[in-house]
């Protein structure tokens, strides 16, 4: 190679790495790290996931399936430490019954066993030696730890004998006790 071709050659690459450095400088600066392609609001309103179509069974340590727990989809949120159900349905038996729930929505919240069940929420709570009552309400409260359901806004209890609305209806799970609270009215039939 001769010096002319040599200089030609080493400010061919000269030039080039001019043009690399540039691009790359340009590249760098223009990019700016804080941008999102979803704004920081939609995301922290979003779900960290999602599951479509679930089915949960829980069972004893005897190996007795206890809880199935049924949802088109399930939303959660870890920066509000909560579980969102879309139409749940729940059956639970306990050494005295057996009890199912469903609803439109539905609400778990982390670390806890407790199931909020909202819009158009029914449940039904059959009793081993007594006849079925069904819930219906707005909200439906299963509380793991009282082991109750409790009903609220337009509750009624419905039973062979009639119809009970209260503001509050709460069914203990181990017995036949229920307890209404606000504005109890009922509708009977009388037993001829």
């Amino acid at each position: 190679m001769q010096p002319k071709e040599r200089q030609i050659s080493l400010g061919k690459i000269a030039l080039a790495i001019i043009v690399a450095v540039v691009v790359s400088s340009a590249f760098w600066f223009g990019a700016n790290t804080t941008t999102n392609l979803v704004p920081t609001s939609v995301l922290s309103t979003s779900p960290d996931y999602f599951i479509t179509q679930v089915t949960v069974k829980k069972f004893d340590q005897e190996g007795a399936l206890v809880e199935t727990l049924n949802a088109e989809q399930t939303l959660h949120y870890i920066a509000e430490a909560k579980t969102i159900l879309e139409k749940p349905s729940v059956e639970r038996r306990i050494e005295a019954g057996k009890w199912q729930a469903q609803a439109d929505k539905g609400l778990i919240e982390d670390g806890s066993n407790d199931i909020l069940l909202t819009e158009n929420a029914t449940a039904t709570k059959q009793h081993l030696g007594s006849d079925d009552i069904r819930l219906v309400a707005d909200n439906v409260h299963y509380l793991d730890k009282d082991q109750t359901l409790t009903s609220y806004g337009n509750a009624a209890l419905l039973s062979t004998q009639g119809e009970t609305s209260a503001e509050e209806i709460t069914t203990y799970l181990h017995s036949e006790e229920v307890l209404m609270t606000g504005s109890v009215r009922g509708k009977y039939e009388t037993i001829r």
